[in-house]
Order: structure tokens, then C-alpha cells, then sequence
């Protein structure tokens, strides 16, 4: 065996046990948690849970805006579809009364060319008499002169019977 073996044999039996350094080392230890728990973890973990917190914050305070403006968004949507309703109602509204006028309308013209053609019908009748009066009288007349000229005697229209 060489030296250093046994060196390493003599350390070894020393490492191994358990004197009062092993109590000295044991209170470091519990000293070096307290310290480095006061100064380095609670302060890094204070700073990882502000992290989380403004984070989180955010994260909610975003869904909080995206939620008010889905909820503008359906507000707008319903408005638009109230308006366009309103607006249909209103035109087809209006177009039921543009088609009633020109219902009133078109019964008024027909009443007019209805009462017209009355009108024309009475005239041209009456006309027709008046036509067929003077006619018969020019017939007539024609008929005395005729019968006047071929008879060489005179015949008054009155003498002439309707046949």
C-alpha cells in the first residue's frame, strides 16, 4: 500500500465519525436556512409572487376588458338588428299606404272614366236621336222632291208617311 492509501484510510475513519464538530456543523447549517431564508428566499419570493400577482392582475383585468367589450359588441349588434327592424317595419309601412293611395287613386280614376264614358254614352245617344230626327226629316224632304219632280205636282214632306 502506498501512502496517500493510507492517508486516505486514516481521513477516512476520521470523516465517518461523529465527534463535536458534527454538532458545530449541524448548528451552522440550521443558522445559514435562518439567514439565507430571511435575506434571499421570503425577499425572491415576495418579488416572484408580485410577479404573479401583477401578472395575474393583468391577465384578469384583460379578460375583464375583452369581457365589457364582447358585451358592447352584443349590445351594438342587437341595436343594429332593432334598428334594420324598425327600419323594414317603417318602410314596408309606408309602402302599404303608397300602395293604398294608388288603390284610392285608381278607384277614383276609374270612377271618373267610368262616369264619363256614362256621360259620352248618354251624349252620342242623345246625339244619335238628334242625328236620326234630322235625318228623317232630310229624308223627307228629300222624298217630297222626289216625288215631286217624278209626280209634276207638289208633295209636302209632311204628306210623306215612315215606312
Amino acid at each position: 500500500m502506498t501512502l496517500l492509501t493510507i492517508i486516505c484510510l486514516a481521513l477516512a475513519e476520521n470523516i465517518l465519525s461523529i465527534d463535536g464538530s458534527f454538532l458545530f456543523i449541524f448548528l451552522m447549517i440550521i443558522a445559514l436556512v435562518y439567514v439565507l431564508n430571511a435575506t434571499l428566499f421570503k425577499p425572491i419570493n415576495r418579488i416572484l409572487e408580485e410577479r404573479d400577482r401583477l401578472s395575474t392582475g393583468r391577465l384578469s383585468e384583460a379578460q375583464q376588458l375583452l369581457a365589457t367589450h364582447d358585451e358592447r359588441l352584443r349590445n351594438y349588434e342587437e341595436q343594429v338588428r332593432a334598428a334594420r327592424a324598425a327600419a323594414f317595419q317603417q318602410l314596408e309601412a309606408q309602402r302599404k299606404q303608397a300602395l293604398a293611395v294608388q288603390q284610392e287613386l285608381l278607384a277614383q280614376a276609374r270612377a271618373e272614366t267610368s262616369t264619363q264614358i256614362a256621360a259620352a254614352k248618354s251624349e252620342i245617344t242623345t246625339q244619335a236621336d238628334v242625328a236620326r230626327t234630322t235625318l228623317e226629316q232630310e229624308a223627307r224632304a228629300l222624298a217630297a222632291t222626289i216625288s215631286s219632280n217624278i209626280l209634276q205636282r207638289p208633295i209636302t214632306p209632311e204628306g210623306i208617311r215612315a215606312s
